[in-house]
């Protein structure tokens, strides 16, 4: 049987790269990195291993590139694709607090640079979108695994970078409602909601005030929760806050009013509402996403 095969976007450097060389050396997966440095994603996969590492070229935010790095991926690793991993992003490339330029013609702001928004999110929409038809159309064997990188910041507010907080936030919410459909096409997806790691995307006062081991999380723990994902094939609609050596899966809140509960509970009536959308009839799309055993997991430390 041919090796299981991961695509990993934003591969080039950091936790995507980590987590390449991780699958490749302990799992004995290849895995195919995506990056927007075509030089470095070559290069990087020149390194850890020809064979078992393919560096592709993509702009995310472009469709036409990413479904073509899915689509090379999938043929390379012998018309099969295992996992997703939707890592690819940015910070925030704007203010909400301040005009940085001004149309003469009209004297109001220019529109909000929302580039964080199409790297961090909306291309992250199109990835799942692109996981699930491999997983459920092209797989000889259907469904497969995806893992999303979101953020400590998807899960608590941040006033110095709302932007890239609120793209986070969506990760979230985009997991949590997919995982019940997803999981009857034998589809997982999760969340990694990392605190700070060290990779290109931390800001240089950040990367120089917070640099001792006590202050950041290591990229061992980011890969304990790797290793979580791959030992559960069930695992799904988690978000998995990483904080030092500790794997947390983070729980949505309680609904905080009964009405709340009961409505949104109605899941036939709200798939009815949603029938032309959903795969199956109504009353047939989701099945309960199930806690894991363990709700923290310590880097090193086996379950």
């Amino acid at each position: 049987m041919n090796a299981p095969v991961a695509l990993i976007t934003g591969g080039g450097s950091g936790i995507g790269l980590a987590v390449a060389e991780h699958l490749i050396n302990q799992y004995g997966w290849r895995v195919a990195i995506v990056d927007i440095d075509a030089a470095r994603a070559a290069q990087e996969a020149a390194r850890i291993s020809p064979h078992n590492c393919l560096g592709l070229h993509a702009d995310v935010t472009d469709y036409a590139q990413q479904s073509r790095a899915f689509l090379q991926a999938f043929e390379w690793g012998g018309n099969r694709l295992d996992l997703v991993f939707l890592n690819a992003g940015i910070g925030d490339t704007d203010s909400m607090y301040k005009d940085f330029a001004i149309d003469e013609r009209t004297s109001l702001p220019h529109p909000v640079d929302l580039r964080v928004l199409d790297v961090n999110l909306n291309a992250v929409i199109q990835g799942v979108h692109l996981a699930r038809h491999f997983f459920s159309e092209k797989n000889n064997t259907k469904g497969g695994g995806i893992v999303i990188t979101s953020s400590v910041l998807g899960l608590y507010p941040s006033h110095a970078i709302p932007l890239y907080s609120a793209s986070k936030h969506g990760i979230v919410g985009l997991v949590r409602s997919c995982a019940p459909v997803y999981l009857k096409d034998k589809i997982t997806i999760n969340s990694l909601n990392p605190m700070l790691v060290h990779t290109n995307l931390m800001p240089e006062p950040m990367s120089s005030e917070f640099h001792t081991p006590e202050q950041t999380t290591p990229m061992s723990t980011v890969l304990t929760a790797f290793d979580a994902i791959i030992a559960d094939d069930k695992l799904t609609g988690q978000t998995m806050e990483l904080a030092m050596d500790e794997v947390i899966f983070k729980q949505q809140p309680d609904y905080s009013h009964p009405n709340i509960k009961s409505v949104l509970g109605q899941w036939g009536m709200w798939e009815r509402v949603a029938e032309p959308l959903l795969p199956r009839r109504p009353g047939e799309n989701a099945e309960e996403v199930k806690l894991p055993a363990k709700l923290v997991i310590k880097a090193g430390v086996q379950s």
